[in-house]
């Protein structure tokens, strides 16, 4: 079996061009996102109403008694950047500005920003016109300076006042002890105590001194406006530039997920990974992304090289005929409707036709591209012929021209709407497997056309193709479950690259018949003009005879044709084919207009 992952190399690389692939086919989805935000944005920025923003800049420094002697001391800005914010500054702020808003809304527009390794508040004030800004800013900082200055103020005098009072009751109590020492005699213990408590009184009173002379002296400087709020000259609000990146970013990642979830729910194969990933179903050959044109391609091109190592795993994977002398048959259909698996089957046919070795290849699709992919008009000889027993397979087969090795046998008048018969179908690969080296049957999907699956089972080896961004995961899977209810040698897949439509006159339309219509076939419209022969040679003359194997094969009778439950196969008469089934049968073309039915039985002379 080949290896599943022959079109596989390095897993991170892979998974790369995956993502890679995801955004260049979902680019439009991104785009449009992006554009749907910078929309939402620029309306935002319409909608909103203009801002205006001012701030001043406060320097702040330390108050208290021993703030001037220490040049260490440091005010908390986070605390007074909180007090700013305050409903006490803004109860001041508001008397300044003059305002009837309440203090609680004022509060709302103001900002504090504390610059690091600094003693600065930032107050910024956003208000709908400049000139309210402006004020608004000022109005902050001044009552917030005003407040701060009124603060310290209280806490002086309340500490003066403090100090007096200790230096008065001090002082008091100095008199008594005065009084104390004049009433005691001199040299007695007790105007000694007395002395000594007046020494004591007189220390006390000298420190609390020495405390209120700086406080009498110090100043109550809260700090200074270094940067006064200015007139702004454009609004900071609504801010375009940021809403237009927001709108973008925003739109963006929404794209992101809408393109995922899209991505997720579609189900088209787009790369050899998505078929062994989804169904399953191990990969034979990922050829080149780059569409060709639908033809025979040269054996230097990139697809036929790819082509050529799958003939070569082939070979080795698909084992002799148990029969000796009959050859290999492979069976490619179409995982959905297109022309991959005519391009493929051409193409691997041609690969297989340059080593040497005697190709037969056989579509059985009424609108098969085979024909104009290898050159090969459509004449009186095609598998309808055959099956209506006009002209033998041998006979009807066609040379592709280049390529000796390689016949062909189109599809001609097939009808779309009627089963081909798959007794003679059977009866035409065992006479051509008995000539060729490798048959190469085409099949439309197994889920449109009932003879894929029952040829299926009869073949050596089928191989799904799908078609690159055309071929969705549920075709595949529900064909590979028509081969397996028969048990078909399903061996892996084919992904060809999105191909374009087969030209004009690749295909003919059904022909319409009636009950007056003429008696021979009517002329299929937009039928290709035969190319013109090279010249008489072999390849239009005679089918070569197989090369042999050396190993002689025992002789083995050819394997009999299926048969009806019930009935019985007749012998062949000798120098005739094997009948298509043991009680006869009809098959009308869309060519037979007339009503004509053809009997496909052992007793029809087909000389």
């Amino acid at each position: 079996m080949p290896s599943p992952h022959l079109a596989e190399s390095d897993a991170d690389g892979l998974a790369l061009m995956a993502y890679l692939g995801w955004l260049r086919r979902r680019w439009w989805i991104l785009l449009l996102a992006a554009v749907l935000g910078l929309g939402g944005g620029l309306a935002l920025s319409q909608v909103q109403e203009a801002r205006y923003t001012s701030t001043t800049s406060l320097l702040v420094r330390p108050l208290g008694s021993g703030a001037e002697n220490n040049p260490n001391a440091k005010v908390n800005l986070d605390t007074e950047a909180q007090v700013v914010r305050s409903l006490v500054v803004a109860e001041r702020a508001k008397a300044l500005m003059k305002v009837d808003t309440g203090a609680d809304q004022l509060v709302k527009s103001v900002t504090v920003k504390v610059p690091p390794n600094s003693q600065i508040l930032q107050v910024a004030y956003e208000a709908n016109s400049p000139e309210g800004a402006q004020s608004g800013s000022h109005a902050f900082a001044q009552a917030y300076l005003d407040l701060r200055k009124a603060t310290a103020q209280k806490s002086l005098e309340n500490e003066t006042n403090t100090l007096k009072q200790q230096i008065a009751d001090l002082q008091k109590q100095l008199s008594a002890i005065a009084g104390r020492i004049s009433a005691a005699p001199s040299n007695s213990p007790e105007r000694e105590r007395a002395e000594s408590d007046r020494q004591l009184v007189t220390n006390q009173i000298s420190n609390l001194y020495n405390r209120l002379n700086p406080l009498s002296a110090a100043g109550s400087d809260p700090g200074e406006i270094i940067s006064d709020a200015r007139l702004p000259e454009r609004p900071s609000s609504p801010n375009r530039t940021l809403n237009l990146a927001s709108g973008m970013g925003a739109g963006l990642l929404l794209g992101i997920v809408l393109a995922l979830v899209l991505d997720r729910l579609d189900t088209r194969i787009r790369r050899g990974r998505d078929i062994s990933d989804r169904v399953g179903l191990p990969l034979l050959v990922e050829l080149p992304s780059r569409a060709p044109s639908l033809a025979v391609l040269p054996a230097t091109h990139r697809a036929s090289r790819e082509l050529g190592r799958l003939r070569n795993v082939l070979l080795s994977a698909v084992p002799e005929a148990a029969q000796g002398g009959r050859g290999r048959q492979l069976l490619l259909c179409d995982a959905s409707a297109g022309a991959a698996a005519g391009f493929v089957a051409a193409n691997l046919a041609a690969s297989y036709a340059r080593t040497g070795q005697q190709v037969a290849l056989i579509t059985t699709k009424p609108d098969s591209a085979v024909g104009a992919i290898t050159g090969v008009a459509e004449g009186r000889h095609s598998l309808a012929s055959v099956l209506r027993r006009d002209v033998p397979p041998l006979k009807a087969l066609a040379p592709v021209p280049g390529l000796g090795q390689l016949r062909v046998l189109v599809g001609g008048d097939l009808d779309a709407e009627v089963e081909l018969p798959v007794a003679g179908l059977l009866e035409i690969l065992h006479e051509l497997s008995a000539r060729f080296d490798h048959v190469i049957i085409e099949t439309p999907q197994p889920t449109f056309a009932v003879e894929a699956q029952a040829l299926g089972r009869y073949v050596d080896a089928v191989i799904m193709v799908a078609e690159a961004g055309k071929t969705r995961s549920g075709e595949i899977t529900a064909a590979l479950q028509q081969f397996e209810q028969v048990n078909a040698p399903v061996i892996g897949a084919v992904l060809a690259p999105r191909l374009p439509e087969p030209p004009a006159g690749a295909t003919r339309p059904a022909t319409s018949g009636g009950s007056n219509a003429s008696s021979a076939p009517a002329a299929p419209a937009n039928r290709p003009k035969p190319r013109p022969s090279p010249g008489p040679s072999a390849e239009s003359t005679m089918v070569l005879p197989r090369m042999q194997s050396s190993r002689p094969a025992p002789a083995k009778p050819a394997a009999p044709a299926p048969q009806m439950p019930g009935k019985a196969t007749p012998p062949a008469a000798p120098g005739k084919p094997v009948p298509l089934n043991g009680t006869g049968g009809t098959y009308r073309s869309r060519g037979d207009g007339d009503g004509r039915s053809y009997a496909l039985d052992s007793g029809e002379d087909l000389g």
